[in-house]
Protein backbone atom coordinates (compact mmCIF):
# COMPACT_ATOMS: atom_id res chain seq x y z
CA UNK A 1 0.00 0.00 0.00
CA UNK A 2 3.09 1.94 0.74
CA UNK A 3 3.63 2.66 -3.29
CA UNK A 4 -0.03 2.96 -3.90
CA UNK A 5 -0.27 6.02 -1.46
CA UNK A 6 3.21 7.62 -2.80
CA UNK A 7 1.91 7.04 -6.51
CA UNK A 8 -0.95 9.30 -5.25
CA UNK A 9 1.12 11.66 -3.98
CA UNK A 10 3.00 12.31 -6.93
CA UNK A 11 -0.08 11.98 -9.55
CA UNK A 12 -1.60 14.90 -7.47
CA UNK A 13 1.22 17.20 -7.90
CA UNK A 14 1.46 16.46 -11.38
CA UNK A 15 -1.69 17.51 -11.59
CA UNK A 16 -1.26 20.45 -9.77
CA UNK A 17 1.14 21.37 -12.28
CA UNK A 18 -1.47 20.77 -14.92
CA UNK A 19 -3.93 23.20 -13.44
CA UNK A 20 -1.67 25.89 -13.23
CA UNK A 21 -0.62 25.45 -16.75
CA UNK A 22 -4.27 25.25 -17.94
CA UNK A 23 -4.84 28.45 -16.00
CA UNK A 24 -2.46 30.38 -17.03
CA UNK A 25 -3.64 29.36 -20.87
CA UNK A 26 -7.09 30.57 -20.03
CA UNK A 27 -5.50 33.87 -19.10
CA UNK A 28 -3.27 34.33 -22.12
CA UNK A 29 -6.17 33.29 -24.12
CA UNK A 30 -9.09 35.59 -22.29
CA UNK A 31 -7.02 38.48 -21.62
CA UNK A 32 -4.20 38.76 -24.47
CA UNK A 33 -6.04 37.20 -27.48
CA UNK A 34 -9.39 38.58 -26.48
CA UNK A 35 -11.07 34.94 -27.13
CA UNK A 36 -13.62 33.30 -24.99
CA UNK A 37 -12.62 30.64 -22.37
CA UNK A 38 -14.52 26.89 -22.67
CA UNK A 39 -12.76 24.33 -21.52
CA UNK A 40 -9.97 25.82 -19.02
CA UNK A 41 -11.96 26.66 -15.85
CA UNK A 42 -14.01 23.63 -15.81
CA UNK A 43 -10.81 21.69 -16.20
CA UNK A 44 -8.80 23.19 -13.38
CA UNK A 45 -11.78 22.76 -11.35
CA UNK A 46 -11.66 18.58 -11.67
CA UNK A 47 -7.92 18.45 -11.64
CA UNK A 48 -7.80 20.53 -8.33
CA UNK A 49 -10.51 17.86 -7.30
CA UNK A 50 -8.05 15.54 -8.30
CA UNK A 51 -5.63 17.28 -6.25
CA UNK A 52 -7.55 17.35 -2.89
CA UNK A 53 -9.27 13.75 -2.68
CA UNK A 54 -6.91 11.38 -4.66
CA UNK A 55 -3.81 12.68 -2.86
CA UNK A 56 -5.61 12.34 0.16
CA UNK A 57 -3.82 8.61 0.76
CA UNK A 58 -0.34 10.43 0.57
CA UNK A 59 -1.60 13.09 3.28
CA UNK A 60 -2.75 10.28 5.61
CA UNK A 61 0.45 8.01 4.93
CA UNK A 62 2.72 10.98 5.64
CA UNK A 63 0.04 12.51 8.86
CA UNK A 64 -0.11 15.79 6.60
CA UNK A 65 -3.76 15.83 8.00
CA UNK A 66 -5.03 17.59 11.07
CA UNK A 67 -4.15 15.93 14.18
CA UNK A 68 -5.15 17.02 17.67
CA UNK A 69 -2.75 15.19 20.39
CA UNK A 70 -2.18 16.94 23.11
CA UNK A 71 -3.41 14.88 25.67
CA UNK A 72 -3.25 11.20 23.71
CA UNK A 73 1.06 12.06 23.38
CA UNK A 74 1.56 11.59 27.15
CA UNK A 75 -0.69 8.25 27.82
CA UNK A 76 1.94 5.68 27.72
CA UNK A 77 2.76 3.35 24.80
CA UNK A 78 0.02 0.38 24.45
CA UNK A 79 -2.62 2.28 25.37
CA UNK A 80 -2.14 5.21 22.82
CA UNK A 81 -1.98 2.72 20.20
CA UNK A 82 -4.71 1.64 20.94
CA UNK A 83 -6.46 5.14 20.84
CA UNK A 84 -5.05 5.84 17.63
CA UNK A 85 -6.56 2.43 16.22
CA UNK A 86 -10.15 3.01 17.47
CA UNK A 87 -9.87 6.56 15.89
CA UNK A 88 -8.35 4.98 12.67
CA UNK A 89 -11.25 3.04 12.52
CA UNK A 90 -13.94 5.68 13.10
CA UNK A 91 -12.18 7.68 10.20
CA UNK A 92 -11.99 4.33 8.24
CA UNK A 93 -15.75 4.37 8.92
CA UNK A 94 -16.64 7.42 7.82
CA UNK A 95 -14.62 6.86 4.77
CA UNK A 96 -16.00 3.87 3.34
CA UNK A 97 -19.50 5.38 3.90
CA UNK A 98 -17.90 8.91 1.68
CA UNK A 99 -16.65 5.95 -0.71
CA UNK A 100 -19.89 4.47 -1.05
CA UNK A 101 -22.28 7.68 -1.68
CA UNK A 102 -19.87 8.56 -4.22
CA UNK A 103 -19.63 5.42 -5.74
CA UNK A 104 -23.22 5.68 -6.57
CA UNK A 105 -23.11 8.88 -7.63
CA UNK A 106 -20.89 8.27 -10.27
CA UNK A 107 -22.74 5.14 -11.42
CA UNK A 108 -25.83 7.25 -11.87
CA UNK A 109 -23.74 9.57 -13.89
CA UNK A 110 -22.36 6.94 -15.64
CA UNK A 111 -25.63 5.20 -16.71
CA UNK A 112 -27.24 7.94 -18.00
CA UNK A 113 -24.32 10.11 -19.79
CA UNK A 114 -24.64 12.86 -17.34
CA UNK A 115 -22.52 15.85 -18.55
CA UNK A 116 -21.77 19.33 -17.38
CA UNK A 117 -24.19 22.22 -17.61
CA UNK A 118 -21.65 23.84 -19.69
CA UNK A 119 -21.00 24.72 -23.12
CA UNK A 120 -18.12 22.12 -22.71
CA UNK A 121 -20.17 19.75 -21.79
CA UNK A 122 -17.79 17.12 -20.23
CA UNK A 123 -19.08 13.55 -19.01
CA UNK A 124 -19.74 13.81 -15.36
CA UNK A 125 -18.61 10.39 -15.13
CA UNK A 126 -15.47 10.60 -15.54
CA UNK A 127 -15.31 14.02 -12.85
CA UNK A 128 -17.26 11.85 -10.33
CA UNK A 129 -14.77 9.04 -10.32
CA UNK A 130 -12.33 11.34 -8.34
CA UNK A 131 -13.91 10.62 -5.22
CA UNK A 132 -14.55 7.68 -5.55
CA UNK A 133 -11.84 6.41 -6.41
CA UNK A 134 -9.50 8.80 -3.71
CA UNK A 135 -11.76 7.34 -0.94
CA UNK A 136 -11.12 3.87 -1.99
CA UNK A 137 -6.49 5.05 -1.69
CA UNK A 138 -7.67 6.08 1.48
CA UNK A 139 -9.45 2.90 2.85
CA UNK A 140 -7.11 1.14 1.36
CA UNK A 141 -4.20 3.31 3.43
CA UNK A 142 -6.48 3.35 6.78
CA UNK A 143 -6.64 -0.55 6.47
CA UNK A 144 -2.79 -0.77 6.01
CA UNK A 145 -2.36 1.29 8.94
CA UNK A 146 -4.82 -0.45 11.23
CA UNK A 147 -3.31 -3.91 10.50
CA UNK A 148 0.01 -2.92 11.24
CA UNK A 149 -0.96 -1.59 14.29
CA UNK A 150 -2.87 -5.00 15.49
CA UNK A 151 0.07 -6.37 14.60
CA UNK A 152 2.21 -4.23 16.71
CA UNK A 153 -0.32 -5.08 19.57
CA UNK A 154 -0.02 -8.87 18.73
CA UNK A 155 4.01 -8.45 19.84
CA UNK A 156 4.58 -8.90 15.58
CA UNK A 157 6.18 -6.04 15.49
CA UNK A 158 7.41 -2.69 17.48
CA UNK A 159 5.28 -0.23 18.99
CA UNK A 160 7.59 2.25 17.41
CA UNK A 161 7.97 1.49 14.16
CA UNK A 162 4.01 1.84 13.92
CA UNK A 163 2.86 4.45 11.60
CA UNK A 164 -0.11 5.13 13.65
CA UNK A 165 2.58 6.34 16.37
CA UNK A 166 5.17 8.18 13.92
CA UNK A 167 4.95 11.61 12.95
CA UNK A 168 1.48 12.57 14.52
CA UNK A 169 2.75 15.20 16.86
CA UNK A 170 3.38 18.53 16.24
CA UNK A 171 5.12 18.92 19.69
CA UNK A 172 7.01 16.14 18.74
CA UNK A 173 8.37 17.70 15.39
CA UNK A 174 9.32 20.96 16.77
CA UNK A 175 11.13 19.39 19.54
CA UNK A 176 13.35 17.42 17.07
CA UNK A 177 14.04 20.32 15.47
CA UNK A 178 14.91 22.65 18.14
CA UNK A 179 17.12 19.26 18.82
CA UNK A 180 18.52 19.12 15.35
CA UNK A 181 19.18 23.04 15.05
CA UNK A 182 21.49 22.59 18.17
CA UNK A 183 23.52 19.49 17.47
CA UNK A 184 24.13 21.88 14.57
CA UNK A 185 25.10 24.92 16.38
CA UNK A 186 26.00 24.57 19.51
CA UNK A 187 27.54 27.63 20.60
CA UNK A 188 24.12 29.13 19.37
CA UNK A 189 21.70 30.10 22.09
CA UNK A 190 18.07 29.96 22.01
CA UNK A 191 16.40 32.76 23.06
CA UNK A 192 12.64 31.65 23.75
CA UNK A 193 14.47 28.66 26.37
CA UNK A 194 16.69 31.16 27.98
CA UNK A 195 15.30 33.83 30.75
CA UNK A 196 17.37 37.12 30.24
CA UNK A 197 17.97 38.99 33.58
CA UNK A 198 16.36 42.68 34.06
CA UNK A 199 18.56 44.97 32.23
CA UNK A 200 20.64 42.54 30.38
CA UNK A 201 20.68 41.89 26.52
CA UNK A 202 17.66 40.63 25.28
CA UNK A 203 18.84 39.83 21.95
Amino acid sequence: MGWISEATGYLSALALVVATFVTAHAVFVRYFLKAPTVWQTETTTYLLMFVAFVGAAYGLKHHAHVGVDLLIDRVPERPQLVARLVTAVMCLAVVVIVMWTAYQNWHEAYLFDHRSATAFRFPLWIAYAILPLGMLAVTLQYLAMILEGVMALAGRLPISAVSLMTGTSELAQVQSELELEEELHPDRIRPHLDTPEKGGDHR
